[in-house]
């Protein structure tokens, strides 16, 4: 296989930056399910899923992706505000059914979901192609 040929298979940064943005969106649906969330993914999964796109305590510095807009990267910080009070004030060996008694996965749920509902107006993003920068 040529250089040319082996360039040609490395996706660009933008395309990169789309399929980030389809993992936060899945990370974010998962939160906006609620209690079913919780029941789905399991304590820690529930608040990594989130964590492994938006680090825990982002504040502002989420990583810059070209493909979030400015609007969902202000919903996306709130998510992360009140994930980040959640995951502090949970001990770290909890069950899905000891997280829902706390009450936070109801209360991150609305913040949630109206992250992933504006996420939702432009959709998933392609994996393979360029989406037009200006739709972001």
């Amino acid at each position: 296989m040529d250089a040319i040929s082996s360039m040609e298979k490395q996706p660009s940064g933008r395309v990169i930056d789309q399929r980030i943005r389809n993992r936060i969106m899945e990370a974010v649906e998962i939160l906006a399910e609620g209690d079913d969330g919780v029941r789905r993914a399991w304590p820690v999964e529930y608040f990594e899923n989130f964590y492994d796109w938006v680090p825990h305590r982002a504040h502002g510095e989420m990583q810059s992706n070209s493909a979030i807009t400015r609007d969902e990267r202000t919903l996306l910080l709130e998510v992360s505000s009140i994930l980040d009070e959640a995951c502090d004030a949970t001990p770290g060996n909890i069950n899905a059914y000891e997280l829902i008694a706390t009450g936070w996965p109801s209360r991150i749920q609305p913040v949630a979901t109206k992250a992933l509902n504006l996420m939702r107006k432009r959709g998933r993003l392609s994996e393979e192609e360029e989406e037009d920068p200006r739709s972001a």
